[in-house]
């Protein structure tokens, strides 16, 4: 047997730290149905990264296939299915954003995750705010050290301007700074001259602007927030019981929701942006649901990233300030079996959405619904009304610190990827398949409650960091790369990818990736889904492409396989 097997490991991992964990509650059958999955890949990790990544989503994506073999048998009444995970090809799910190519006048351009007047030609920007210097918008999120020594993680969030009004930065800097240096200089000085607990407040309290201080693992789990999610795991699952909601399964179509395409038929609202509530409802589409994300004209969002996020969804636009438009998303929820919400904490209940709005919407009805949100910091403990994004979870739970710490450095590093997006946004989803087939077999409602900061806890406590020996391989075959507090995710993540490929690391083969026409939009080649069946019954893929936001109706479709809502 190998020292170090990704593939063994990613098996075990699935075993103990997910289908045995006691934090897990998950369906008497589901250890059965795992048995049907199968790792393969290479041995040693090419990822110069300390945290077992590429164990971590594939175990994560065991237990997708895993949920999802229960719900064939209890559904459709078939066998479970085989189903073979790559753990090379699987490192590219959490890679994604920055792998995907588009054609421009008969060119495959790369992805990038700056504004590009090229993709803007096919996905339009919606930045609507109005701080236009790239370095001053781009180094307004990463660490910088406060005044008594601690690092401090800003963050522009969706509008820079408050961060930069915050630390009292002068608008001329936006004419004058002409480079990363000079910006990340800029915003050093700031931060240091406020202690972390000041900072903290200024950013949280008084701005109500994202940030956190970095702490250790062992802070984050000995404090009160750390404690208060002590008893989860990947995710949570209420139950919300009503005599009136029956068990049911959603309303199948005829001929077309089959194990073919096994969550056919199945209507889910997306109200979310970004990446990990993104992600929820695109690995859902994958296998066959049918996603309307509602977006509102006048509210940002990141148009690099709805290319690769937006894969399965028809997007449409709502404006929840004219009450026309809050009745409309009513009844389009009221058709619906799921609402994915994953805004700040109580925006969405602003407008008459939050969870026990959705509930009441339900309360009378023979169908329940299932409703899960996403947010940074869980749904318990002191800090679950703040703003929060990968970067801030990852420095609040001690993950960054564990990353620069392995690299020799004693400061926070963000791990490069936005890996916990990604694990938290497959957690999401099989928290959603786990409340259908609850759901069909109780009836009643059901709550999802999925966090960027229960994926990081549950790496933390349950997948961990490389052994030392495996680590120092694995960094000294990288060239021992070292970042700092201060670099940026695109300071790490493109080099990092430079160096994954002149090592000709194992994860860039062709045949992890595939081309889609994306009709009406771009062509496009990306990474394939993750989860593969040979036996060929189960074929997981997109009935709709990637759309820019606001270009569909906000109706369901009669026909649920047509790619645009005209």
């Amino acid at each position: 047997m190998p020292a170090c097997s990704i593939p063994l490991q990613a098996a075990e991992l699935l075993s103990t730290g997910i289908l045995s964990n006691p934090l897990h509650d998950l369906p008497a059958d589901i250890k059965e149905a795992a048995s049907l999955v199968e790792y393969v890949g290479s041995n040693e990790p090419c990822m110069p990264i300390n945290w077992r990544f590429a164990e971590s989503i594939a175990s994560i994506k065991g237990l997708e296939g895993a949920m999802l073999n229960v719900l064939l048998k209890r559904k459709y009444g078939i066998p479970y299915q085989k189903i073979v995970i790559d753990t090379d090809h699987t490192q590219l799910y959490f890679m994604s954003p920055l792998l995907y190519t588009y054609s421009l006048d008969g060119k495959d351009v790369p992805a990038t995750l700056s504004l590009n007047s090229g993709l803007e030609k096919y996905f339009p920007n919606y930045d609507t705010h109005d701080v236009k210097n790239l370095y001053m918008k781009t180094m307004c999120t990463t660490m910088y050290k406060t005044k008594d020594s601690r690092f401090y993680h800003l963050h522009g969030s969706m509008n820079p301007r408050i961060t930069l009004t915050a630390l009292d930065i002068p608008k001329s800097h936006e004419t004058e700074v002409s480079s990363l240096d000079r910006a990340g200089e800029i915003f050093a000085e700031k931060v240091a001259e406020y202690e972390a607990e000041a900072i903290e407040t200024l950013m949280n309290v008084k701005y109500r602007q994202a940030g956190t201080v970095a702490y250790s693992k062992e802070e984050y789990l000995a404090s009160e927030h750390g404690k208060a999610h002590a008893h989860i795991g990947l995710y949570e699952l209420h139950h919300v019981p009503n005599t009136k909601q029956l068990p049911t399964w959603w309303s199948p179509v005829d001929g077309k929701t089959t194990p073919e395409r096994p969550l056919f038929g199945l209507k889910i609202v997306d109200l979310t942006r970004i990446i990990a509530g993104a992600a929820i409802s695109r690995d859902l589409a994958e296998l066959g649901a049918s996603v309307l994300r509602i977006t509102c004209p006048g509210v940002s969002d990141m148009n690099v990233l709805n290319a690769e996020m937006g894969w399965g969804k028809w997007n449409a636009h709502l404006d929840l300030k004219k009450e026309e438009d809050r009745n409309q998303l009513r009844e389009l929820i009221l058709e619906a079996d799921v609402v994915i919400e994953g805004y700040r904490p109580g925006v969405m209940a602003k407008w008459g959405f939050g969870k026990d709005d959705i509930l009441k919407l339900f309360e009378g009805k023979e169908k329940g619904i299932i409703y899960a949100h996403e947010n940074c910091y869980g749904w318990h403990g002191p800090w679950t009304p703040r703003s929060g994004w990968q970067q801030i979870s990852d420095a609040n739970t001690g993950v960054s610190y564990g990353f620069g710490r392995a690299m020799g450095v004693d400061e926070p590093v963000t791990p490069v990827w936005p890996n916990s997006d990604f694990c938290t946004g497959a957690s999401g989803a099989i928290g959603i398949i786990q409340a259908l087939i609850e759901r069909a077999g109780k009836g009643g409602s059901y709550i999802v409650d999925v966090a960027l900061n229960y994926y990081n806890q549950w790496l933390i406590n349950s997948c961990g960091e490389y052994p030392k020996d495996v680590w120092d391989t694995v960094y000294a075959k990288a060239g021992r790369p070292v970042f700092h507090a201060r670099d940026h995710m695109v300071q790490l993540m493109l080099p990092l990818l430079r160096i994954l490929k002149e090592m000709n690391a194992p994860i860039f083969k062709d045949g992890y990736f595939e081309r889609r026409e994306n009709p009406g939009v771009v062509p496009m080649r990306t990474v394939k889904p993750v989860l593969t069946f040979p036996e060929g019954i189960v074929k997981p893929g997109f009935q709709v492409g990637s759309r820019p936001n606001g270009v569909d109706k906000p109706v369901w479709p009669a026909d649920l396989t047509t790619p645009a809502i005209a």
